[in-house]
């Protein structure tokens, strides 16, 4: 059965989202909530369906976990360093929280829509989540050089002073 709103493929211009991974990897654990909230959008039948596969609140939570498995997995054993990590990767975040932010707003506004105002409404929807892909795919971008910096805390220092000068 052909959903009544299909949705575009959102993955086909991500740079860093088609990178070949390992299972398990970083990667994966990152654009998990993702992957698998596009799987179920994609799985359903009604719009509203669609919106709730991309709830805005368990994106944030899987995002927020997977910051938290991220900095365990690099310092098991300090708490200081393993926040420090974390504390990066949710301010290089920024920019997914936002999207985050405006993809909720649509989908509330898509909700709330009239029946003559309702494709509209869905087609702006669709246009946040596509932003929520790309910021998903930059975040993941620059996080590489803070997930491979062997420095640690150290190298925070470093990256903020070379990332001003961009």
């Amino acid at each position: 059965m052909t959903p009544e709103y299909p949705l575009p493929e959102f993955t086909r211009s991500l740079r860093a989202l088609a990178v070949a991974s390992a299972p398990g990897s970083d990667h994966d654990v990152v654009f998990q909530p993702l992957l698998e909230a596009r799987r179920a959008a994609h799985r359903a039948t009604a719009l509203e369906q669609q919106l709730a596969a991309f709830d805005a609140g368990r994106l944030d939570r899987g995002w927020r976990g997977a910051i938290a498995t991220l900095a365990e997995r690099r310092y098991r054993k300090s708490l200081p360093d393993r926040r420090a990590l974390a504390a990066e990767l949710e301010l290089l975040a920024q920019p997914v929280w936002k999207a985050l932010e405006s993809m909720k707003a649509a989908a509330e506004h898509t909700r709330l829509a009239r029946a003559d105002d309702k494709h509209a409404a869905w087609e702006r929807w669709v246009a946040e989540v596509q932003l929520v892909f790309r910021a998903a795919d930059a975040w993941w971008e620059q996080s590489l050089p803070v997930l491979a910096d062997p420095r640690g805390r150290k190298g925070a220092f470093w990256r903020r002073v070379l990332r001003q000068d961009q």
